[in-house]
């Protein structure tokens, strides 16, 4: 059957190193295929120039150490791309979770914070400023008065729900998981118990 194989290319093999280039074949198309990747996450010239900045940019020792990294990773895909093989799919898969995360909203809120649902009247009348001496103006939320009407306008969906929401003091907010360093107060835009927005009016 490979002697039929060859036949049909046209061409065939002779001695080890012709055998072990067709074997590592694959292996370049693999290696092509993470070399482009990992083209695509380079820094961006304004994160360079910010690490630049705070003292942060790659030394002749790392570039070095990166470069051998390289060669290392070239030489084990090249010989042991079946193991790649199976891995990539799996690879393939964790980036585009990757991605998907990325594309997540980034809000203070998550729903274990919700306290409960309100009507965006009463909201308003309990967030309703009098200053006697007018160094706020005499509105809802006060100088926050533009982002609360912002935040109801994007109520597009009859389905959605504004619940309030209390995130303590040392919690864990936002995709990144950052420490709360102030009591946070404010509302949220909910539909099916996933957060699609948030007004945040108080921090303690």
């Amino acid at each position: 059957m490979i002697d039929s194989l060859w036949a049909a290319i046209g061409w065939q093999p002779i001695g080890w190193f012709e055998y072990l280039l067709v074997y590592m074949t694959p292996g370049l198309l693999l290696l092509a295929y993470f070399l482009i990747n990992k083209w695509r996450e380079r820094p961006s010239e304004f994160a360079r120039a910010i690490m630049k900045t705070v003292g942060k940019e790659t030394s002749l020792v790392d570039q070095l150490k990166e470069c051998l990294v390289y060669v290392i990773a070239t030489l084990c895909i090249l010989l042991g791309w079946p193991a790649f093989l199976i891995w990539l799919p799996f690879n393939i898969a964790q980036q585009k979770r990757n991605e998907e995360w990325q594309a997540l909203p980034d809000f203070d809120c998550a729903p274990e914070y919700l306290v409960a649902q309100v009507n965006p009247i009463d909201a308003e009348l309990a967030s309703y400023i009098v200053d006697p001496l007018g160094t706020v103006p005499a509105v809802p939320f006060g100088h926050l008065n533009q982002g609360w009407a912002n935040f109801l306008a994007e109520m597009t969906d009859p389905t959605e729900e504004i619940w309030s929401f209390c995130i303590p003091k040392g919690s864990k907010t936002g995709k990144y998981q950052f420490e709360a360093t102030s009591e946070t107060r404010g509302y949220a835009r909910v539909r099916d118990g996933k957060i699609l927005g948030e007004f945040i009016y108080e921090r303690d």
